[in-house]
């Protein structure tokens, strides 16, 4: 009924080679899948920190453009020592400092310091304005500065 086999030595070594190579094959190319992860998280690091610095340098920005529109509507405007704050769209907010004449010991200039965050990004913008007792309203110097 049933017809005995007879292998033999060769048939018998035939399949040894199979399992070093599948390890092998397995091992290359778990390699391979772990490197792609991490090239792709790196990635993906650097443009969200890149858009993170952005976001924060934007809210810094509108901070002082809130702050110059305060000075042209009441040249008298002043926000010291104490900070005020601006909601700014996507949830930041920006700490907004405006110091006349006594920060910089000038007179008719005005110094707006504005810094917001994004996550762990940070971004600070300093405007110095110049105030003419008629109320016109120049801006001087606008440049970021560290945090």
């Amino acid at each position: 009924m049933f017809k005995r086999l007879n292998i033999g030595a060769l048939g018998r070594r035939r399949g040894v080679s199979t399992l070093p190579t599948m390890l092998l094959l397995g091992g290359i190319i778990i390699e391979i899948a772990i490197a792609s992860a991490f090239l792709t998280y790196y990635f993906n690091v650097t443009n969200f920190a890149a858009r993170l610095s952005a976001e924060a340098l934007a809210a810094a920005r509108a901070g002082v453009d809130d702050a110059l529109i305060k000075v042209v509507r009441n040249r008298n405007f002043t926000a010291y020592p104490e900070p005020y704050e601006v909601q700014v769209t996507g949830g930041r907010v920006a700490s907004v400092i405006v110091c006349k004449d006594t920060c910089l010991g000038l007179s008719g200039k005005t110094q707006v310091i504005s810094g917001a965050s994004a996550l762990n990004k940070r971004s600070k913008i300093e405007a110095i304005l110049t105030v003419t007792p008629e109320g016109k309203v120049s801006v001087d110097s606008l440049k970021e500065i560290p945090f």
